[in-house]
């Protein structure tokens, strides 16, 4: 009797979708394209499909992915969707967000212990090493592109950290990072940061360019404020 691995047509589409996803597919959409539970258990068998998350497979012959823990995160949020439809409106299928999003800005050095995303209509949750934040006021301004990803900017990536009052030296070192390599408005930064001021122990007269400031010298980069052309130069 033919085998799975003899079905042609089979092998084709779970190698289309593949194609559009770093080369994973989940048991959804493996299982809509006629791979059932069965059919995936052979084609795991005989090296086809490699399993890389609870229910997420890679293929066979598919290059390995950077941050595949945080692709294979992404794609459990709706299985069955396929990536380049959820791209039409990322903004309501789940952005990648926090120390996650630090990591594919390639921003400072946080501990990565899940994978965190932005999600509308559900409050903070962590399950299965991943932590889904709550949307707020996610526009399509706040949402980049990232190896295929949908992406929190540099911008509100900073503001998501500062609202979680992260300590002040990782998110010191995230702000100079995006400082020094150009990814973010200075001026910006400074006008959005005023209200987490008193978090970081400043006095109420404070404003966003303090507490900048004070998060550069904590993480050891106090320079790199006053060498940015939009910093204002008189203030010291």
């Amino acid at each position: 009797m033919m085998g799975w691995v003899d079905n042609v047509d089979l092998l084709v589409e779970l190698s289309r979708v593949t194609a559009g996803q770093w080369g994973l597919i989940t048991a959804a959409q493996a299982d809509q394209a006629g791979a059932d539970t069965a059919a995936r258990s052979y084609l795991t068998h005989a090296g086809l499909l490699t399993i890389v998350g609870d229910g997420v497979f890679q293929f066979a012959g598919a290059p390995l992915t950077a941050h595949q823990d945080i692709k294979v995160a992404w794609l459990k949020l709706q299985p069955e969707t396929p990536a380049w439809l959820r791209l039409e409106d990322a903004g309501q299928s789940g952005v990648i967000s926090h120390s996650s999003a630090c990591r594919l800005h390639a921003l400072g050095d946080l501990p990565a212990r899940t994978v965190e995303i932005v999600v509308p209509g559900r409050t903070d949750d962590c399950m299965d090493g991943t932590r889904l934040h709550r949307a707020q006021h996610l526009d399509t301004a706040d949402v980049a592109l990232v190896d295929g990803l949908p992406v929190t900017t540099v911008q509100r990536t900073i503001m998501d950290l500062l609202g979680t009052s992260l300590d002040g030296d990782h998110v010191g070192e995230v702000v100079a990072d995006a400082i020094r390599n150009g990814l973010v408005s200075v001026s910006a930064l400074v006008s959005r940061a005023a209200p987490f001021a008193s978090a970081y122990g400043l006095p109420s007269t404070a404003d966003g360019y303090d507490l900048i400031a004070h998060l550069l010298a904590v993480a050891g980069e106090g320079p790199v404020l006053h060498e940015c052309p939009e910093t204002p130069g008189q203030r010291r």
